[in-house]
């Protein structure tokens, strides 16, 4: 009796520990845009403060030199790509229903060249 309760506990236990694997989870946080926007700064402000605490680890000794340009290059990185991704989610074009602004298709928000009357990507005409 013991034995069967505690399996369906373990087994309770992993479906926990496993259900942010699952693929349902990532293709929800992919569709979700304001999501991403959040994850991105969160990245970005952890990858920033651990740069700060290097910085102070290193000044007061903690921090050998060799593991300080480890970690700074590894967090710098990490922070530069957040900021990399923040700025491709501001700069995409809005379609559907908002405001497109002016130079993109409003059907499928790709850029406008001046000579053209229709989009290259979808074909629509230029508004």
């Amino acid at each position: 009796m013991i034995g069967a309760f505690c399996a369906v506990l373990v087994a309770a236990v992993a479906a926990v520990i496993a259900m942010p694997l699952s693929p349902i989870a990532s293709v929800q946080a992919r569709d979700e845009p304001a999501a991403n926007d959040e994850l991105w700064q969160h990245e970005k402000a952890v990858a920033l403060l651990a740069i700060a605490e290097a910085d102070f680890d290193r000044a007061t000794g903690k921090l050998s030199n060799d593991d300080y340009a480890i970690l700074r290059s590894d967090y710098e990185g990490r922070a530069l790509r957040a900021i990399g991704e923040l700025d491709r989610l501001d700069t995409l074009p809005v379609v559907g229903l908002a405001v497109v602004p002016a130079g993109f298709c409003g059907h499928c928000g790709v850029r406008f060249k001046d000579p053209d009357r229709y989009c290259s990507s979808c074909g629509s005409a230029r508004g």
